[in-house]
This record gives C-alpha cells, structure tokens and sequence, in this order.
C-alpha cells in the first residue's frame, strides 16, 4: 500500500478524509428522517417504501464488491472523487423525483446514490488506513466517529427543515452543496496513487493475478470478515430493532425509545472518538474483545432486566460493543499489500450483515419476541470477538 508520499501534506490528507466521513453521514441522514413525508409525496405503501431504500442498499453492496479493483487500477483519490459525484447526482436526482411524486425515479437515483457510497466509502476507509501507516496512529474510529457527528448533524438538519416546512428539493440542494464543495476543496490533498494495485507495473499476468487469489484464500481476510460480519449485524439490528423493542416488550412510549435510541448511538460516538488510544495502548485484539463482551453484557441487560432504565445501561453497553467493529477491522484488512481488494472484501461483508441480516432477523423476532431474538445477536458478537483475532498487529 503506498503510504503518505502520495499526499502534500499528511494533516491535511487526514483533515480532507475525516470531513469525508462526516459529509457522508450528513447528507443521507438529512433525506432520511423526512421519510414520512416522503412516503406521502411519491404515494407508496411503508412496504414499498422498504423496496425503494433496499435500491439503494443493492447499489451500496454492488459497488462495495466491485470497489477494490477500481481503486486497485485508478487509485484511492479518483475513487472518492467519483464516488462523491455519483453521491451528489443520486441525492439532488431523489429529491427532484420525489418533489415530482415519482417512485421509480426515486428508486432509480437511490441505487445511483448507492453506488456512489460504496465506491467512496471503501476509497475513504483504504486512504485512513494508508494515514494510519504514515502517522503510527490508530486514527480511523475516530473517523468513523465523525461519521456518527454528520449522522446527528444530519437528523437535525431534516428535523428542522420538517418542522419548518422546508421543501426537500431546497434541503437536499443545500446539504448536497456540501458534497460537491468538497472534492474542489480537498482533492490536491488526496493521494494520487494510494490504492493502486503494486501488482499492476508488473508485465508478468502471473503476477498480477497473484493477490487476487492471496485475498480469497487468506486465513486473516477470512477472520476478518466474519468478525465484521458478526458486529455490523449487531450494529445494524440496534438501528432496526432496539426502539421497537423498547416500546413492545418493556411498553414505553415512542419518545422513551428514542431516548434509549439516542444513549446508544451517544455511547458508539464516544467509543469511536476515543476507541484509536485503547486500541494503540492495548491492541486491535484486545480492545475488540473487550468492548464485544461489553456489548454481550449489554444485551443480556435489556433481555434479563425488564426494567426500562436498566434497558438504557445495556444500550449504552450495546453500543459501546459494536463501535469499533467497522473502523478497526478495515483498519487491519488495510495494512500491507493489496490493500484496497482486502478492504473491499471486508467491508462487502460487513454492508451484507448490516443491511440485510437484521431486516431477516425480525422474523426471528416476530416468531419468538424482540428481546429473545437479542439471544442470537448476542451470539453473533461472542462469534465476531473469536475471530477478532485477525486484526491482530503486525509483528514486528
């Protein structure tokens, strides 16, 4: 992997990826709290809504699978740059449908928005695990926690539009400028060559086509990729079901669950801003480990306690269990060579797990109840803290 000589500056080639991450949380989440709103304004079914978003999921997983070779050929910088465009076509192009009461458009610009984000995210996290080479630092959970202050940022920004009657077009523009300021601004800080497939130079097809086979076949993509698998499912069945539980099985109103809600995504913001310092003092391995059992201990609260209150702790511990899942095991797919496929295999796992293994989950839920459908989540992190043992530091 091509370490910071590619970029003119190491603090800004961080500063631009971070802003990145936050961007990219910012802009969807905007969209995505008008929901409502916009399930009214292009005439669906909440189910067919459901349809429309898996679009763009779909586009998201597709290009997360095919990303490792475009950065391999083209870089991470033309990566992200094409990405974010294709994330800013997609965004504008969904409001535009959605003001003109069109759910094949919507559906359309959504996949499009999709695959933007997988391109760019895999081209983002493959140059924060290049700036953690460079630096000697474990910097990517805090970009990832970056990720969940453009999230928060980005509700908030929807909320208010919503509140004030703000039409969606006039919102998404505005956000979306944010998108399409930040390639001009930071582009002469990106790495031109990082990602770039070290086999490619080389005039021997045996050659080139010898990492392709290392990344399928490596014991330590392997673990990796079931560890991610097993945290992200967790992650995202926090998203999907934690709140429906709250207010199913402990009977509290919808304002009490978002308060559990809003604990949890506050405990994995925090975990991610200050994950990189344990992970540096204490290693990957360990410090994934501890935060898993954490997170398994959470979840034994809200299933065993019956208490609303106590609910709120597990929650926290729950999200304090999965918040390093994502940055810390791209982290390690990142080190040495063939950087950009390993990070692209890791991370098509961990977008399977959590766009679709909690929607299936809820069948689980509804066949033996939300909180004892937890028991499987559970299972899934003690699984992913196993085979956390990839992520283990290079020797020296």
């Amino acid at each position: 992997m091509t370490n910071a000589s590619g970029a003119s500056n190491l603090k800004a080639w961080h500063t631009s990826i971070a802003l990145y991450f936050f961007v990219f949380g910012l802009a969807p989440a905007a969209l995505i709290v008008r929901l409502p709103l916009i399930r009214e304004l292009v005439n669906v079914t909440t189910a067919e809504l459901g349809i429309i978003l898996l679009c763009g999921s779909f586009g998201a997983i597709l290009s997360v699978t095919q990303a490792g070779r475009l950065i391999a050929k083209f870089g991470t910088r033309a990566s992200i740059v094409f990405g974010s465009t294709l994330v800013l076509v997609g965004l504008v192009g969904e409001a535009i449908a959605i003001v003109n009461h069109s759910a094949p458009g919507y559906a359309l610009l959504a996949f499009i928005a999709g695959l933007g984000m997988g391109i760019a995210d895999v081209g983002i996290n493959v140059d924060g695990a290049a700036i953690e080479t460079a630096s000697g630092k474990t910097v990517l959970p805090k970009m990832h926690a970056a990720f969940s202050i453009g999230t928060f940022i980005g509700a908030g920004i929807g909320t208010l539009a919503s509140r004030l009657d703000i039409d969606i077009l006039a919102q998404m523009t505005a956000v979306a400028g944010a998108t399409v300021l930040l390639p001009l601004f930071t582009t002469k800080y990106l790495s031109a060559t990082n990602g770039k497939d070290d086999f490619a130079a080389s005039s021997s097809s045996e050659k080139v086509k010898e990492p392709k086979v290392a990344v399928w076949r490596s014991r330590t993509v392997i673990y990796l990729s079931i560890a991610i698998l097993g945290l992200t499912l967790a992650e995202g069945a926090s998203n999907d079901w934690l709140t429906i539980a709250l207010v199913d099985d402990f009977d509290q109103t919808a304002t009490m669950a978002g308060i559990g809600y809003a604990i949890l995504l506050g405990a994995m913001t925090l975990t991610r801003f200050f994950g990189g310092n344990l992970a540096d003092k204490f290693g990957r391995v360990l410090t994934l480990q501890a935060c898993a059992f954490t997170g398994v201990a959470g979840m034994l609260l809200i299933i065993l306690s019956g208490n609303v209150y106590v609910a709120f702790v597990g929650a926290a511990m729950w999200g304090c269990g999965v918040a390093l899942g994502f940055p810390l095991l791209l982290s390690a797919a990142g080190e040495g060579e063939n950087a950009a496929r390993k990070v692209a295999f890791v991370a098509s796992s961990g977008y399977m797990a959590f766009l679709v293994g909690p929607p299936l989950l809820g069948f689980l839920g509804q066949a033996w109840g939300l909180t004892n459908m937890f028991y499987v989540i559970a299972a899934f992190i003690l699984i992913a803290a196993f085979f956390a043992r990839g992520a283990a530091e290079p020797k020296a």
